[in-house]
């Protein structure tokens, strides 16, 4: 099957995200000088943007690739909350189930790039605690509520307290009745929740730190000790909790599963923001498509390839998606 034919599969695909959510903002200034009251670079702000982030961003990037998508998620009782929901609702996500917590803010990572694309500070507005058992509750009825309608689930945990360990289990369950599969973005502290997924995916340090090793943190190794020493960690991962599949990405080193290894699509590279987002997103829609086959890995890489060459948090665009179909 060519990646052409893998992406025109997506539009029929309808996905539940469940995550935390985020509002990404941006100051964008001219670097100037540098303070003379600290040693600091002083930015003359001449724009601001908000976007949604985290969770609303990989449901931002199913959009983008053409699935029809519901959101589960958490804002707190304001205006970044407000913005982050009206940005939400005209992303074109069919449902938005947001549940307001008044004792938390809105998760907000505010970042400043100066001279259109160098980012020289990001300063986070955030609570990692868990939400209380009653917010978990409100979240797990709109969980509920829409897995029968889905053709697949994905668990965005960023560790900012939405994602439970009640609420990953019990929507495993629900899925697993319904024969929908569950496909989720893992912290190392959490992997443990997810016996019965159908496929998990964590990042090189995450990997290693799920597992207490060291070798998946070194830079200096040469890509061949990487790459088998990632296979290594996803077989391991998988036997250990239960899990259907392992994913683990290596950056610029591509990503291994349990059964070998996916090449990374070279390109320059001016921001990796957001690329995790767009490539579970891609992985997500390939696994609801066609299971676990190697073509939705080589197409998640080039998806991946596409958001590093923007600047800020981005998504595939219709031109990506067409060059992508013109070259397979």
């Amino acid at each position: 099957m060519s990646l052409g034919d893998l992406l025109d599969r997506f539009s029929s695909k309808r996905v539940l995200v469940l995550g935390d959510l985020m509002l990404d903002e941006y100051i964008f200034g001219r670097a100037t000088r540098i303070s003379q009251e600290a040693p600091v670079m002083v930015v003359r702000q001449h724009r601001t943007d908000a976007v949604p982030g985290g969770a609303a961003n990989v449901a931002k990037n199913l959009i983008a690739l053409g699935a029809r998508t519901s959101v589960v998620g958490v804002v707190g009782a304001d205006h970044a909350g407000e913005t982050l929901g009206e940005a939400l609702r005209t992303s074109g996500i069919d449902e938005v189930h947001t549940v307001v917590d008044r004792s938390r803010p809105t998760t907000r990572k505010t970042r400043v790039l100066a001279d259109s694309a160098h980012q020289v500070l990001r300063i986070d507005h955030e609570d990692h605690s868990s939400v209380s058992p009653e917010i978990e509750a409100s979240l797990l009825e709109a969980i509920l509520q829409s897995v029968s309608k889905v053709d697949v689930v994905l668990i965005s945990d960023y560790q900012k307290g939405a994602v439970t360990r009640r609420l990953v289990k019990d929507t495993i369950a629900a899925a697993a009745e319904r024969g929908v599969p569950v496909i989720a973005n893992a912290k190392p502290n959490s992997i443990g929740w997810y016996r019965g997924a159908s496929l998990v995916s964590l990042n090189q340090p995450e990997a290693a730190a799920a597992l207490g090793w060291s070798e998946l943190k070194e830079e200096h190794e040469l890509q061949t000790s990487s790459v088998e020493t990632g296979i290594r960690a996803a077989k391991q991962l998988r036997s250990e909790h239960g899990i259907d599949h392992v994913l683990v990405t290596l950056g610029g080193q591509g990503m291994c599963t349990e059964s070998g290894w996916t090449s990374p699509h070279r390109v320059e590279v001016f921001d990796t923001a957001g690329a995790g987002d767009t490539t579970i997103a891609t992985v997500t829609l390939g696994f609801a498509s066609v299971g676990f086959q190697p073509d939705v890995f080589a197409l998640a890489a080039r998806t991946a390839a596409c958001v590093v060459q923007k600047v800020g948090v981005a998504v595939p665009t219709s031109k990506d998606l067409e060059e992508i179909r013109a070259t397979n």
